[in-house]
């Protein structure tokens, strides 16, 4: 969900990204925690992957009032669009490498790493961490399956979804398949 300042003391707006289950009451504290004085700001939130702006310009040209409006996104001064576009190339990348590579098994092709398996950094139960890959698999319809385990605590083996592998290290693990 993104929050939207507008900052009447500083004459700014910010755009905050939030976890999307905050009520009102919880963006409030969630503001005053983070030392923005509810005083001098107003406040939306909404669900919403960017926020739309319109610029208006008004003019006064030869005696007539000129008016013209430019659409904008805010979003455009984030680069998470830039990033969610890195992690579905490289999604992309590993499920054709495996299709190449993999070992073809019912519904797809499998890799399985032995000795030196790929870690890679990637948000684990909401944290970060290195996951050691140990297999990957797509299956007919281009749907990974990512079996990891946290480095520093093996022994629990698991799924880690492709979406929470920082962007950049896919490669990691397509690098190693076919080798």
């Amino acid at each position: 969900m993104k929050i939207s300042v507008m900052d009447s003391a500083n004459v700014r707006i910010e755009v905050l990204n939030v976890p999307d289950h905050m009520i009102d009451e919880d963006i409030e504290q969630f503001l005053t925690e983070h030392d923005y004085s509810l005083n001098n700001i107003s406040w939306m939130a909404a669900p919403i992957d960017f926020v739309p702006v319109q610029f208006h310009e008004y003019d006064n040209e030869d005696g007539e009032e000129t008016h013209t409006v430019r659409h904008a996104r805010l979003k455009d001064f984030s680069i998470y669009d830039s990033v969610q576009k890195v992690k579905r190339r490289e999604q992309e990348e590993l499920a054709e490498a495996l299709r190449q590579h993999g070992e073809k098994v019912d519904d797809g092709n499998e890799w399985h790493f032995e000795g030196e398996c790929p870690i890679v950094a990637a948000y684990n139960y909401d944290e970060p961490c290195d996951v050691v890959i140990l297999s990957v698999r797509v299956n007919k319809d281009g749907n990974l399956t990512i079996i990891g385990d946290e480095k520093n605590d093996r022994g629990n083996e698991h799924e880690i979804e492709a979406d929470d592998i920082f962007a950049g290290h896919l490669d990691f693990i397509i690098s190693e398949i076919g080798k």
